[in-house]
């Protein structure tokens, strides 16, 4: 029978602490930086790129952290979790998307491409206060 070396043991587990520490930094920078991008980005689409990335990176960055724990219940908690946000994030995000693009709120990003044909891109002239095209056909024919 071999015994465990306590100091081979006691290094492993230095290492995943380790680990565990980077992936918590990790986290924060990524996160960190998805809320600079949200701050700083011109315009909703580019916002919600940076945005979308950082909860799902960072976040997932953290719950793989707390696996260091060894903790069976902590585990699955963070696997739930982890499903939870592969499967919200990306539908907030689109839903988020398609109601710019129902309002018709221009892209403000140098040198973006509409591939809708709606001009979104053109639009980023208007002043923001302004309505969308759509919306003031739809109030005069009103009338």
């Amino acid at each position: 029978m071999s015994a465990i070396d306590p100091l081979a043991a006691a290094a492993a587990q230095t290492a995943v602490s380790i680990a565990a520490d980077a992936l918590v930094v990790l986290g924060i920078v990524v996160t960190t930086l998805g809320v600079v991008g949200a701050y700083r980005l011109p315009d909703v689409y580019t916002q919600l790129h940076a945005t979308g990335k950082a909860v799902f990176l960072g976040v997932i960055a953290f719950l793989v952290a707390s696996l260091a724990s060894g903790d069976g219940a902590i585990a699955a908690r963070a696997a739930l979790i982890a499903g939870f946000l592969i499967l919200t994030t990306p539908v907030g995000a689109h839903v988020i998307a398609r109601a710019a693009y129902a309002r018709e709120e221009p892209m403000r990003t140098p040198g973006a491409i509409d591939e809708s044909g709606r001009g979104l891109n053109r639009l980023a002239d208007r002043p923001p206060d302004e309505e969308p095209p759509d919306t003031q056909r739809s109030a005069s024919a009103r009338g």
